[in-house]
């Protein structure tokens, strides 16, 4: 009866997290979505990653993307159902990692926590974040190697998982080490001997490679190995090394604290469940696989030491886990004054609290507000609202073949206008750096831009969509400007006052519109007359 029960509650808590996330779906793209969008339909299109838009990820986002436009649609929403899938699956594998971990309650507490925690605004839970793509192969991968003594197709398929979530994002890398030691360490536990133990570690590092080494057949089947290298390798190096140490404690902590503004009751609650797994009762092997997991996507976290919000997303299956230890905890040392099931009702009665304190303090971000109103209240004024309207705009003036070029961080524009980018550069940040690429970045985009002649341009005047390093080259930022003024006539205006308020100025108006605001986005059709020759 209570193991009913507690399935029950996960029952409760995946109808919840799904009830929000379909019905927040239509949320417009933000800028990492947009990036992911662009280059799904570009691989559907047949167009090969790094081809024709150049980022420093690993292209599995891409392909994860791309799929999630052939089952549900190609738009926001059908990448946002598709993340619906993705988390209840991961929420599928932290249920049964708990369950063979911890036991039922466990299980079931861990998978209803990580439900919650996902879901959470602060740590940009409704959005398709490549760490989404990376906790469901970890978390999968886990509950494939918890078990003594690992079978060699467990090991190998674990590794394989690995390896995808690395496709997902370099930073799951951290996990390959721990998966590694986690397998030895029960092999040898189990007294299976130090041969089987290393064969079972190779199947490990033969699956996690396998993946990577097709990547690398078809990439090079496509011709875009150099550029895969230059961007995931080279110039990844360069972007990670741009923040150093210093402060990176502070920043941590600032990130953490946002993250839990409103469910910190339940990182308070997984934080004690992590102490008590250090009281008598827990096994070893517990301990082992929770705290290496915890150690591993703490790791996960920190390459670049940015600490943005939506990379603790790979925590939060430790983070649940924990919590399901607390719960387990809570019932043991209740056992001992109460008969069991008041206990088992006590426990369920405080996840009942904290469940219930989180949909109270979010009650208007859960039930009541819009897509729209969730966009602005985490991203405040950036265009991300005003995109689908601009790419409608010029959608509906250019052909299929026409491209079109941004001035700004915004590749959601190129995705939902349907028109491919006049340069491979869909983000000014990497042109705005302070590192050894820099120069060169920026003479390649501005011949790739002049080259191709584009229709429209979109000028992006707001800071975020730039965020220029104050020591850095800024050639490319004085003749984007200049380029747009000698070939190409102002025809529309999006003037971004407020959260709620945004002015829309088309055709010849356009022209003697004076900003109200710092949050603008301007459309430019290109001149009609002779082929401009800007420099």
């Amino acid at each position: 009866m209570a193991e009913r029960l507690a399935l029950a509650a996960v029952v409760l808590a995946l109808v919840l997290a799904l009830f929000v996330r379909v019905r927040l779906a239509d949320a417009p793209f933000e800028r990492d979505e947009g990036e992911y969008a662009y280059a799904g339909q570009l691989v559907l299109d047949g167009v090969p990653p790094y081809a024709q838009a150049y980022n420093m990820k690993f292209p599995g986002v891409y392909y994860a993307y791309a799929a999630s436009f052939a089952l549900f649609g190609e738009s926001p929403r059908g990448a946002h159902l598709g993340l619906a899938a993705v988390n209840a699956a991961t929420a599928l594998f932290v249920l049964l990692l708990g369950r063979r971990l911890l036991g039922p309650l466990g299980g079931a507490a861990a998978a209803c926590a990580f439900l919650l925690l996902s879901l959470d605004r602060f740590v940009m839970g409704i959005f398709a974040h490549a760490t989404h793509f990376v906790a469901l192969p970890v978390t999968a991968a886990l509950w494939l190697i918890a078990r003594a003594p690992v079978g060699t197709r467990s090991a190998l398929g674990a590794g394989v998982l690995l390896g995808l979530a690395v496709l997902m994002k370099q930073h799951a890398v951290v996990y390959l080490p721990f998966a590694a030691a986690l397998v030895a360490w029960e092999m040898l536990s189990a007294g299976a001997g130090r041969n089987a133990a290393v064969l079972r570690v190779a199947a490990l590092a033969a699956g996690a490679v396998l993946p990577f080494a097709l990547l690398v057949a078809v990439l090079a089947a496509q011709d875009v190995l150099g550029a895969f290298w230059f961007w995931t390798f080279r110039y990844a190096s360069e972007y990670v090394s741009q923040v150093g140490l210093a402060g990176g404690g502070e920043r941590f902590a600032r990130a953490l604290g946002i993250i839990t503004t409103v469910d910190r009751p339940l990182w308070i609650a997984a934080a004690l469940g992590f102490a008590a797994l250090w009281l008598p009762g827990w096994p070893r092997e517990v301990r082992v696989a929770l705290s290496g997991l915890l150690v591993a996507s703490l790791l996960a976290v920190v390459p670049g030491f940015y600490f943005r919000e939506h990379y603790f997303i790979v925590l939060l299956p430790a983070v649940a886990l924990c919590a399901g230890v607390g719960a387990v905890s809570l019932e043991r040392v209740l056992a001992r004054v109460v008969p069991a099931a008041p206990a088992r009702a006590a426990v369920a009665l405080a996840g009942v609290g904290l469940a219930a304190s989180y949909l109270v303090v979010e009650r208007s971000y859960l039930f009541r507000w819009t897509p729209r109103e969730v966009v602005r209240s985490r991203y405040g004024p950036n265009p991300f609202p005003e995109a689908p309207e601009i790419a409608r705009y010029i959608r509906e003036r250019t052909a299929h073949g026409d491209r079109i070029m941004v001035f700004g961080s915004e590749p959601e524009i190129y995705f939902l206008a349907e028109r491919r980018s006049a340069t491979g550069y869909v983000y000014m940040y990497s042109l705005l750096e302070r590192q050894a690429l820099t120069r060169e970045m920026q003479d390649q985009m501005i011949r790739e831009v002049t080259g191709a002649r584009p229709a429209y341009v979109v000028y992006v005047s707001i800071s975020t969509s730039w965020q220029p390093h104050p020591d850095v080259d800024r050639r490319v930022l004085d003749w984007s400007r200049r380029y747009t003024a000698a070939c190409y006539d102002l025809v529309g205006v999006a003037d971004i006052h407020s959260r709620d308020e945004t002015t829309w100025v088309w055709g010849e108006s356009a022209r003697d519109y004076r900003p109200r605001s710092k949050s603008l986005v301007q459309v430019y059709a290109r001149k009609s007359d002779a082929p401009c020759t800007a420099s």
